[in-house]
């Protein structure tokens, strides 16, 4: 059970987060909207809700990425065909892109924060992060308890300081942001799945430099063939050692994180109602339209024109 003192809300903060520090009307969400364009707080890339209505919302999506933590009562989620039966105190983090749903709720009280991950990537040290975000993330006391209560910690600090009129807020909750991945990050790494003794990876002090290099390269060349061996290659590793690292600080392995780039350029791409789709799976390097729907139903759960059709 998480302890619930670490996220309860006073009756002071209840009515104060009631209302938009600008202004801006209240959690809206139309049923009707299937590609959100995110209603960021202007001159930033977030936007954060105290929720209390009981609606459900429909399979949606949008760039931002959308943490849910629900505050009192449970709440169900679906992404990526995935159901998700949130306790007071989880914290749910949804990529962008991710097509997701909400279902109704009788009672309760939640947050539903949308952030932009454009600023964050500009930091070189992000990249292996973003690899990690690039799934639905959980994060319990049952899942992650050496860091549960750092983060849920962090989670209400941020929301302090959004409803808060400190000049300097943006700063405070961009920063503590920071503090939330870097702690998600470096537990994951830690609880890595070790290799024994005998297949231990050659030290270098300058790998995860590499692997960096490596995912920055990856990130403007997605469209090309590179093999498995060339990017071991890159990486300054043997493709055994390179398979397993690369699992390891990615959480996926090379190949479906190059198909993770791979869609995420073609859901940009797909905005653009003027290209066709056999345009569009060109471009993101694959060699047939028939390859490229396999692996975005694989990745998505629809078609590319089905997933274009959520963007009315």
């Amino acid at each position: 059970m998480n302890p619930k003192h670490l996220f309860a809300l006073s009756p002071d903060c209840r009515a104060q987060y009631q209302s938009q520090p600008d202004h801006f009307p209240g959690y809206v969400r139309e049923k009707s909207i299937e590609y959100e364009h995110p209603p960021y707080i202007e001159k930033t890339t977030l936007r954060f809700w105290y929720n209390t209505q009981p609606d459900g919302y429909e399979t949606h999506w949008h760039d931002a990425q959308e943490i849910i933590i629900p505050l009192e009562e449970s709440y169900c989620v679906t992404a990526q065909d995935v159901v998700y039966h949130l306790a007071p105190g989880d914290i749910l983090l949804i990529p962008p892109g991710c097509l997701h749903s909400i279902e109704e709720s009788d009672a309760g009280s939640r947050f539903v924060f949308l952030l932009g991950l454009d600023f964050f990537c500009q930091l070189e040290n992000f990249i292996q992060i973003r690899a990690l975000l690039s799934q639905p993330v959980l994060i319990s006391a049952d899942s992650c308890p050496e860091i549960y209560e750092r983060e849920i910690s962090l989670i209400m600090e941020i929301a302090a300081h959004y409803w808060s009129d400190n000049p300097a807020k943006q700063l405070s909750i961009y920063a503590r942001m920071m503090d939330f991945y870097a702690c998600y990050a470096g537990y994951h790494w830690k609880c890595a799945q070790p290799l024994p003794a005998s297949q231990s990876i050659p030290r270098s002090e300058d790998l995860p430099q590499k692997l960096n290099h490596l995912l920055a390269y990856l990130g403007q060349h997605y469209a090309e063939n590179i093999s498995l061996d060339e990017a071991a290659g890159m990486a300054g590793l043997s493709r055994y050692y390179f398979t397993r690292i690369f699992k390891q600080h990615t959480s996926q392995t090379y190949y479906d994180y190059l198909s993770f780039l791979r869609i995420q350029a073609a859901e940009e791409l797909l905005k653009d109602r003027s290209r066709s789709i056999a345009d569009i799976s060109a471009a993101c390097g694959y060699a047939s339209i028939s390859s490229f729907n396999r692996v975005f139903r694989k990745l998505k759960g629809v078609s590319p024109s089905e997933y274009r059709k959520y963007m009315h």
